[in-house]
């Protein structure tokens, strides 16, 4: 079966993205699949729901193994700990069926989306093309920002595909 447009790009912008716009795409995900379980829920469509559920979890353990605990381990167990909590309520909501649990993994991840978003907008990150240039303008001595938010940046990946494997962003 030959991949619509929609998808090789998507895939294209996976890619070629940096590892903070990985990030962030990953956690728009997770919201998004958090957010399409609310709406199967209510529609009483369960096994949509649960695959729903599945992806969100299966990028919240994404997210945690790309954790790099070499960098700062204090900060790193911190950020561990914060996607643990919003795995832990995603199992239980699945348990439960319970949407307030939904609203727990929520609320810790809406803190983390904003971060993220500001790393990928502090270091113009919109476009792979807009990042080479911003790049090559650095001089020598000039290097963009480790940090931001409390968030290591480089606790993304940055080899191609790695932080997405075994699933997919798809809307």
């Amino acid at each position: 079966m030959q991949p619509s447009a929609s998808d090789s790009y998507l895939e294209t912008e996976v890619l070629t993205a940096t590892p903070q716009k990985r990030q962030l795409m990953l956690i728009d995900a997770c919201v998004r699949f958090i957010e399409r379980t609310r709406h199967h829920w209510r529609a009483e469509q369960d096994e949509a729901a649960t695959e729903s559920l599945i992806r969100a979890q299966q990028i919240v353990a994404e997210l945690i193994a790309a954790l790099d605990h070499e960098v700062d381990p204090k900060l790193t167990r911190q950020v561990a700990s914060l996607y643990v909590f919003v795995f832990r309520a995603l199992v239980d909501s699945s348990l439960e069926r319970d949407e307030a649990k939904l609203d727990d993994a929520l609320r810790v991840l809406a803190p983390q989306r904003e971060a993220w978003e500001g790393v990928c907008k502090e270091l113009g990150t919109t476009t792979p093309l807009e990042n080479e240039a911003a790049a090559a303008s650095l001089s020598d001595h000039d290097t963009p920002p480790k940090r931001h938010a409390g968030l290591d940046l480089s606790a993304a990946s940055d080899r191609p595909g790695e932080a997405t494997a075994g699933f997919s962003l798809e809307a």
